[in-house]
């Protein structure tokens, strides 16, 4: 609105209003001599006591209202702005106030005139009435500024990815089920990355355990030698002490077959040092004289003749010692026997005690899985839907790129179209099916034909006026090849240009 109307509306409302910051001037209280606002089409007795309500009384008001203020009481009443645009209330307020002029009129003296003054001047109203009207006929056929436009393909990142190959570039024709783009997992790739961590992890774990088994191994195989060493040596001692006494008896029984007694005797001792290693049983057995009462092993003495009832006596001391040291024998034996077999078993025993083997298991179970990994495809291959020309490819090779981003664009340049912003004043020149000229960069001219109106305008520009967005579809040639998104004129009236 230009500032002298303006000046010219706020003339006309009645003392006592106010400026308010969101719905411009209003009243506090109801002023005299208010105007009907029902006048105004689309404003009804509800609409008016709504706007009284807010302080809204005279034409003036209305008539002085911008965009803010009729998107603040497009909202206090409920409606959209756009609506209320397009009943033009501002429009009609401003024509309801618009002032007449009130001069005097000045009444025109007939002069006589010839007969040629008459004819010159009707030919030249008639010239004057020609040029207006095809004056007018060029004001109503201005063309319309339209956008060229496309169908448009976004092809976007299936999964987090690094591009690895492209086979097309911008501007590439390419057809349903092309091969555009190499995709390279990197979801796999970080799969495999934590499963190489864990090989390495259990592969160091498998090693501090085999270090740990072996040191365990060889302490332990140390102690186990030196028990069996002695075990072997008491062993051997029983043997030793079993074949000195076997001689004894036989030179026993050889001397009383000839008349004379051997005196020796068998008596249980409970010293160790006798055997020279710590016994299994509390009573070893050795052979003594029983005549002297010596300790002798390895050199016998030969004693005096025995009595018959010593003679009994290491009779009987000689049968119970051989029981002895036959039962020490078995538990050498037995004893000798297991620890022959543990010392087979021990190294197994020793690392299944540190681990290693169920490290082991759990070392080639994630070694097979990481192969297996490995051996998978992890590329991608992104296809085509349908015709077009490539017209963005967002990354280089090499690239990383995030899930759901827009990697390329495919312009169906085959289903190309006229976006035209018209005017809702000139809604009404058009239906669906309408033919219009388009005139493309070089002046060159081609047919379209109107294929949608829209059902809602947008919303106003600066100047007040809205607009509709409506979509020209080719008619009979191709158009033809310029970017999209080129300017395009659009003129209605096809009529008068073909």
């Amino acid at each position: 609105m230009n500032r002298s109307l303006a000046s010219n509306m706020f003339d006309q409302l009645s003392h006592g209003y106010r400026i308010d910051h969101r719905f411009g001037p209003v009243y506090d209280h109801a002023p005299a001599g208010a105007d009907d606002l029902t006048v105004i089409r689309g404003i009804d007795t509800r609409e008016a006591v709504a706007l009284n309500r807010l302080g809204v009384y005279f034409w003036a008001q209305l008539a002085l209202w911008e965009h803010s203020e009729i998107r603040v009481f497009a909202d206090e009443l409920g409606m959209t702005s756009s609506a209320l645009t397009d009943e033009q209330w501002v429009e009609q307020a401003r024509t309801l106030r618009r002032p007449q002029s009130t001069g005097p009129s000045n009444s025109l003296r007939h002069l006589p005139a010839s007969l040629v003054r008459t004819a010159t001047l009707l030919g030249c109203a008639l010239l004057i009435g020609c040029l207006f009207v095809h004056w007018l006929g060029l004001q109503s056929n201005q063309p319309i500024r339209g956008i060229l436009a496309t169908d448009i393909t976004s092809l976007r990142v299936p999964t987090e990815s690094r591009l690895v190959k492209s086979n097309v570039g911008p501007g590439d024709e390419v057809f349903s089920g092309d091969s555009l783009l190499i995709l390279e997992k990197t979801e796999h790739l970080a799969i495999i990355a934590l499963h190489e961590q864990r090989v390495r992890e259990l592969e160091h774990r498998l090693q501090q355990a085999d270090a740990q088994a072996s040191l365990d191994l060889e302490w332990r195989t140390r102690e186990l030698d030196r028990e069996l060493s002695d075990v072997r040596t008491r062993a051997h001692l029983i043997q030793e002490v079993n074949r000195t006494s076997f001689e004894h008896v036989r030179s026993a029984s050889r001397t009383n077959s000839r008349g004379i007694a051997t005196g020796t005797g068998v008596y249980a001792v409970s010293n160790p040092k006798i055997l020279g290693v710590r016994s299994a049983v509390s009573n070893p057995m050795i052979f003594i004289s029983g005549a002297s009462g010596e300790s002798s092993v390895g050199v016998p003495r030969l004693p005096e003749l025995p009595s018959p009832v010593q003679s009994r006596t290491v009779l009987a001391s000689e049968g119970n010692g051989d029981s002895i040291l036959s039962i020490e024998a078995r538990n050498v034996e037995m004893r000798l026997r297991k620890l022959e077999e543990f010392r087979e078993t021990l190294p197994q025993q020793v690392r299944r005690a540190a681990g290693v083997e169920s490290i082991r298991v759990q070392f080639d179970e994630a070694a097979q899985r990481l192969t297996e990994l490995k051996a998978l495809n992890r590329d991608v291959e992104v296809i085509c839907p349908k015709y077009g020309k490539i017209g963005q490819v967002r990354y280089k090779v090499g690239d990383m790129m995030s899930t759901g981003e827009i990697m390329l664009k495919i312009l169906h340049t085959d289903q190309r179209y006229v976006l035209l912003n018209l005017p809702t004043d000139r809604v009404n020149e058009i239906e669906p099916g309408t033919s219009v000229v388009l005139i493309f960069p070089g002046n060159e001219r081609y047919r379209g034909k109107v294929c949608t109106l829209p059902m809602l305008a947008e919303a106003a520009d600066a100047g007040g006026q809205s607009a509709a967005t409506v979509r020209v579809e080719p008619s009979d040639k191709l158009w033809p090849e310029i970017p999209i998104g080129s300017q395009i004129d659009v003129l209605l009236n096809s009529d008068r240009v073909f």
